[in-house]
């Protein structure tokens, strides 16, 4: 039966994709360079890479040869972006895209020019971390499809414009963009179903940047109808595991969990590098369930990823290696510019390293920065992520004038306010960790509202994350009227040289100071710091303090 162009054509728009190819095959194979772009474009809905890459080459040989510029330059944009979305690398992708400019020569009246701004804005965002970048390329897109009348590409260049401003702090500009953007795609302006389903893709994106989870968890439910009705198996995926992302802050691990298996199983033979966001999470989740070596592996195998970097960072700091948790902490944020929203996180991670390893200025500029972030976004998320870092630099202070009799009392107020921020915006989990931090720092003060705060954070924490570290933290100070006193403390998980380093550290000794005092090496007493940390399944200096007053390890006991 011959197929006309007009029937393979029909079949891509309407999204029965393997019809498409059939349609399509024969004309391709006649060197029919249209044919084989639409059908690497049906290839790449059912996550065919070979056959994706491997026609849209075809197409560009062929408008080449025939001398179409244009039709080349689109298609040489196009594999820009797909070599990096299969894992061909940036250099190849940024090869790809420098062609596709030198065949438009300078020109900007055609569409092609619109796209291939459309994937620098991309590039711009995913690879190069440069929100200003992206935001030159993504107007530019837009004027190009409002002048030249291509609805889809003047819808894609105004979502790009609203993700990029996002990204530099200007929410409520680029919210109103993105939303635009999103109402012309869901009422059937935007034809493309690719463009349409990236469109609120990046609305989710900018929702779950800005800590309005809620918003992104309906878009995420509207996605996923769209996807399953009209069979958009990559679009699903990504749609699955931003959800996926959006339970976990919920703290609904199980439900995370079992998302992001489902998703992985989905993708195990796939080539996308979109796969590894779902690596990533499942990280992270496994970090907070204390699964260490699990996350570890998880983690690793990511790359260069915010999620995964900041959760080895965590995981180092854990372990007491304050130097490596620095290292990947720094390379962070050298790859993020300042002044844009992907570094909030990144800032948080950076102060608690920061005052773990006694750097207070480093800490000091990292809360700034973070501080001046919450005061321009204003979201829950991010006053609270910025009262964290207060609260922590304000304990390294409390730490060094409690000797003197002093109250942690600017301590207690902030990570207070923390917890108030992140129950409004709906963070369990790290509501449940500033109230583990809190209820440790009452309970050095021998305040029994400690055991109130405790119960708190157990109660947002249970049962999806029982026995996760930061639990077996809080039922610690519930417990702790039950703990063997100094008398017997060699019975407990520590041996005796650990315990003498625990009650110098208790005692607000450094690690150069407790080497100097005990006449071992600084590195000898990192060593016993990071061993004791992992016998009594601890995570910070002022965990392992709390243990050594119940324990009466201190000198005062």
């Amino acid at each position: 039966m011959t197929t006309s162009p007009a029937d393979a054509a029909a079949a891509l728009a309407a999204g029965r994709w393997q019809a498409a190819i059939e349609a399509f095959a024969p004309l391709a194979a006649a060197g029919d360079p249209s044919a084989q772009e639409g059908m690497a474009q049906a290839a790449w809905w059912l996550d065919d890479a070979d056959v994706a890459i491997g026609a849209r080459q075809a197409a560009y040989r062929g408008f080449r040869a025939a001398g179409d510029d244009r039709g080349a330059a689109r298609v040489a944009a196009t594999l820009g972006y797909d070599t990096l979305l299969f894992g061909g690398g940036v250099a190849v992708a940024r090869g790809w895209l420098a062609r596709a400019a030198d065949l438009l020569d300078g020109r900007i009246d055609v569409a092609e020019a619109g796209w291939l701004a459309v994937r620098r804005a991309e590039v711009a965002l995913a690879v190069d971390h440069d929100a200003e970048e992206a935001l030159r390329a993504a107007a530019q897109a837009g004027t190009i499809g409002r002048e030249v009348g291509d609805e889809d590409l003047a819808s894609v260049g105004r979502a790009l414009t609203g993700l990029s401003r996002v990204r530099l702090g200007q929410v409520g500009a680029g919210v109103a963009e993105l939303d635009a953007a999103v109402g012309a795609a869901t009422a059937g302006d935007v034809t493309d179903l690719m463009w349409a389903g990236k469109i609120c893709c990046w609305l989710i994106t900018a929702c779950q940047e800005t800590g309005d989870f809620a918003r992104a968890g309906e878009w995420c439910a509207r996605v996923a109808h769209l996807s399953e009705e009209r069979d958009l198996a990559p679009l699903s995926a990504v749609c699955r595991t931003q959800y996926a992302a959006v339970l976990l802050a919920r703290g609904d691990c199980a439900e995370a969990e079992s998302a992001l298996a489902d998703v992985l199983t989905e993708l195990e033979h796939s080539r996308r590098v979109g796969r590894l966001d779902a690596v990533a999470h499942l990280g992270e989740l496994r970090r907070r369930q204390g699964r260490r070596a699990e996350a570890e592996s998880l983690l690793r195998q990511v790359g260069f990823h915010p999620v995964a970097l900041c959760g080895l960072a965590l995981s180092r700091l854990a372990e007491g290696d304050t130097a490596r948790a620095q290292t990947v902490v720094s390379e962070l944020l050298r790859a993020l510019r300042p002044g844009q929203l992907e570094r909030a996180g990144v800032l948080a991670v950076a102060v608690r390293v920061a005052v773990s390893s006694g750097q207070h200025a480093r800490a000091r500029a990292a809360a700034d920065e973070l501080r001046g972030m919450a005061v321009t976004v204003g979201a829950e998320a991010f006053l609270a992520r910025a009262a964290v870092a207060e609260a922590l630099l304000a304990g390294h202070r409390d730490a060094a004038v409690d000797a003197a009799g002093d109250t942690a009392e600017d301590a207690v107020g902030l990570w207070q306010d923390a917890a108030r921020h992140f129950r409004a915006a709906g963070l369990p989990f790290d509501e449940a960790e500033c109230r583990v931090e809190l209820a440790e720092l009452l309970d050095r003060q021998g305040d029994p509202a400690a055991g109130e705060q405790a119960a708190a954070a157990l109660d947002l924490l249970l049962p999806s994350l029982q026995g996760a570290p930061v639990a077996v933290r809080a039922e610690a100070i519930l417990h702790g009227d039950n703990a063997d006193n100094a008398d017997n403390a060699d019975d407990g998980p520590l041996t005796a040289r650990q315990i003498d380093v625990l009650r110098l550290l208790a005692d607000g000794l450094s690690n150069a100071q407790i080497a100097a005092a005990l006449h071992l090496s600084e590195h000898t007493v990192h060593r016993h710091v990071s061993n004791i940390y992992a016998a009594l399944g601890l995570t910070s200096r002022a965990a392992a303090a709390t243990y050594a007053v119940r324990r009466g390890l201190t000198r005062e006991a």
